[in-house]
Formats: structure tokens, sequence, C-alpha cells
């Protein structure tokens, strides 16, 4: 359990300064690219979400799986993130602070997080069995 949770605190230490960056960086853009770039993102969001959800632990036999494992799912967090971050950026930019967006993007973040927690639990529950 130390693994899973190391791994998600270094996401969330890598997820903090590319909040501030990606701020910054939509804040130079032109305004008429913004719809783009909120197409594009909330397009690509769909492909590591996918991924994430999609990969058990509990197939993880070995322990060298197991940290392929590891690194398979901190990518794909670190990218959904960072999409999710840059949606947040996008939107507040575009609309306005709307609270129902950003509190859907954090709960889904959440789900994210914790799908990873129960994941690893099924593995954890199998070895024990």
């Amino acid at each position: 359990m130390k693994s899973i949770v190391s791994k998600n605190i270094l996401i969330h230490v890598v997820l903090i300064p590319f909040y501030i960056l990606t701020q910054h960086e939509v804040a130079r853009m032109p305004v008429e690219r913004l719809d783009t770039l909120l197409l594009f993102v909330g397009l690509i969001v769909i492909a590591p979400i996918t991924s994430n959800f999609i990969y058990s632990y509990k197939n993880a036999e070995t322990k060298n799986a197991l940290i392929w494992g590891h690194v398979t799912t901190f990518f794909s967090m670190i990218v959904i993130g960072m999409l999710f971050i840059t949606l947040d950026v996008l939107l507040v930019l575009m609309v306005g602070n709307v609270l129902v967006f950003r509190l859907a993007l954090f709960l889904f973040w959440i789900a994210v997080v914790t799908f990873d927690y129960a994941d690893y639990s099924t593995r954890v529950e199998r070895f024990k069995k």
C-alpha cells in the first residue's frame, strides 16, 4: 500500500506546478483559439480515462508486473490530471467560475484517484485468500 500512496502523492506534487503553468500558457493564447483547445482537450481526455479504468492490478502476478502497473497508472493519471487542469483553466477563462463545472471535474478526479486505491485493494484481497 505504501507504493500506491507514494505514487499518488508524487502525481499531485507534479500537478500543482502544472496548474500554475497552464494558467499562464492559456492566458497568453489568443481568445479565438480557446474553443479549439477546449475541443481537443475534451476529446483527448477520453483516451487516458478509458485506459486508466480498464487496467486492473488484480492481474499483476509478479512484482515486476506490479511495478509496470504503477508506471502505467502513474502516466495515465498524470495525463488525466493535466487535461482536467486544462479544462478547468479553460472553463474559468471562457465561461467564468461556474461551481458546478469545477466541482464536476474535481469529483471526477477524486473518482480517478479512489479507483486506483480500490483496484489495488482487489489485488491485495486476492493474495490474502
